[in-house]
């Protein structure tokens, strides 16, 4: 692969992925900055809290939908290589958008649809386990760590090293640093 197709693969899926549905959710049919209103985040829960079921439908369907489709432009310039590179990519676009100050969603949805175009089986086993814990901890962060935490492992023992566990390493890393902040201040 170019490294030329792989840098402009990768910015594009950041810039992509920077455009976050809450976000367009928030101006397009309320007319207001979604990090305003409850949380700050620009996530699917937070607009439907917020702004109500329809704006948190588009917003999941949006961010699961971009997800999906910069996984599967990688897959096709580029094979599984370029595929994380530019699901990753996204993922990171979406939690700190370069357009609204690096403030974002959580990026679940856009993890969700990066996963169904990289390696779908993982995504019912790691749905039914997230919201096991979501159930036993009532805390969304801490069970979203664990579960994202657990992917290289998985990736690992079911598929070996490779790119598919540089995959669910970085997809644990990007949620680390975005949900363990919010778990430590849950103890504090």
């Amino acid at each position: 692969m170019l490294w030329s197709l792989a840098l402009a693969g990768t910015l594009l899926a950041y810039l992509a992925g920077s455009l976050a549905g809450g976000h367009i959710a928030g101006r397009l049919w309320h007319r207001v900055d979604v990090r305003r209103v409850g949380s700050g985040n620009a996530g699917t829960m937070n607009v439907l809290r917020n702004l109500g079921v329809m704006a948190g439908i588009a917003t999941f369907l949006w961010d699961t939908a971009k997800g999906y489709l910069l996984a599967t432009l990688g897959w096709k310039w580029g094979g599984i290589e370029l595929a994380v590179a530019m699901a990753l990519a996204a993922v990171a676009g979406h939690n700190w958008p370069l357009y609204w100050q690096f403030q974002g969603g959580k990026g679940l949805a856009t993890s969700l649809g990066a996963a169904l175009a990289i390696y779908a089986p993982v995504v019912p086993p790691a749905a039914i386990a997230l919201g096991l814990l979501v159930f036993l901890t009532r805390n969304s962060d801490l069970a979203t760590m664990v579960i994202f935490s657990c992917l290289p492992f998985y990736f690992w023992w079911r598929l070996g090293p490779g790119w598919y566990f540089v995959f669910g390493l970085g997809l644990a890393v990007i949620m680390l640093l975005r949900h363990g902040p919010l778990v430590i201040g849950k103890l504090d």
